[in-house]
């Protein structure tokens, strides 16, 4: 995936960001712009100098937060327990980032995705990851690892990416500490769980 890299100036980072919180609201088909322009604090004759239209801008603000995810591979915990943990703060820790995804699949369906074969390259980096789980036996050997990977994905995010159905459930609004600390443990928990499946 593309790095950040100094060839870019900082107002080119500062309307990505703004693009992804845009996107995040209003989805694809709503955005505009000049409100990228006005939420980034820029002049919308800027963003034309980077993007030529809306499609540019969305698969540059997709790639940019893939890529800045993509690097944050490098500090996975080693153990599962704290590699749930991690996935969970990673989503909760950019939640605009999150509803821009949910955005792309609802108004998307039957397209190809933006920068599929980079994004399926993190997956897959991801996936080797808890390959090595199941090697070590803190994963079910019998279950295949992309389909496991789905299914520790969905429960990762079910906090940013259903907030509604979480405080219903649990009564806990998920930004309140009460949440936060009772999902960890559950993290925790499940991960013990799911290593002894083998047993």
């Amino acid at each position: 995936m593309t790095k950040k890299n100094d060839k870019h100036p900082p107002s080119y980072y500062a309307i990505l960001d703004a693009a992804v919180e845009e996107f995040a609201v209003s989805g694809y088909s709503g955005v505009r712009m000049e409100h990228v322009a006005k939420r980034a604090k820029f002049n919308k004759s800027l963003i034309y100098r980077f993007f030529k239209n809306r499609e540019q801008l969305f698969e540059a603000a997709l790639r940019h937060q893939f890529s800045q995810r993509e690097q944050e591979l490098h500090s996975r915990p080693e153990s599962l327990a704290e590699a749930l943990q991690w996935w969970h703060k990673g989503n909760t820790s950019k939640p605009t980032f999150m509803r821009m995804i949910l955005r792309e699949a609802l108004e998307g369906s039957g397209k190809t995705p933006v920068e599929a074969e980079n994004r399926r390259q993190y997956y897959l980096k991801q996936i080797e990851s808890l390959e090595e789980f199941q090697n070590r036996g803190e994963l079910p050997s019998e279950l295949p690892a992309p389909q496991l990977f789905l299914s520790l994905l969905a429960i990762t995010i079910i906090p940013t990416a259903l907030p509604q159905i979480a405080e219903l459930v649990t009564g806990l609004p998920t930004e309140s500490d009460e949440f936060e600390h009772s999902w960890m443990k559950f993290l925790e928990g499940f991960s013990t769980c799911l290593g002894k499946v083998d047993d």
